[in-house]
């Protein structure tokens, strides 16, 4: 499951006031992010996007949590959807935003380093054996 790991908790709260919904292009493809909601319990956020690579649309759901102290972007399980490089770039997009809203640097990730490598993350922090 492709997922950005940030370092320390993000503001879900202010990440869901302040992610804009807005439209990228990236190379052939079009990313969208489209609607964001906020569980009930304050616990999570969900951000829905709208993926378009080569005249198809794909409606991935990010779920955006705090997990052991980090905050965690992956896609939203009970969606089924391709896990394209589009796809995973516009998680990418979604990691981006949770830093702005207080997250920390990149601490882990399954993602390529071209997908998000010229994004606002940073390389995740080396880790230096105990």
């Amino acid at each position: 499951m492709p997922h950005l790991i940030l370092e320390g908790g993000t503001d879900l709260e202010r990440l869901a006031r302040d992610i804009e919904p807005g439209i990228v292009r990236w190379g052939r493809a079009v990313l969208k992010t489209s609607g964001v909601w906020v569980r009930r319990d304050g616990a999570a956020v969900l951000v829905e996007g709208v993926v378009i690579e080569f005249s198809r649309p794909l409606l991935p759901v990010a779920i955006v949590a705090l997990h052991r102290g980090d905050t965690a972007i992956r896609l939203w399980g009970p969606v089924s959807v391709e896990r394209t490089r589009a796809v995973q770039r516009w998680l990418a997009l979604v990691a981006v935003a949770a830093r702005r809203a207080g997250g920390g640097p990149l601490k882990a990730t399954n993602l390529s380093e071209d997908l998000w490598n010229d994004l606002e993350l940073g390389p995740p922090e080396p880790r230096i054996p105990a």
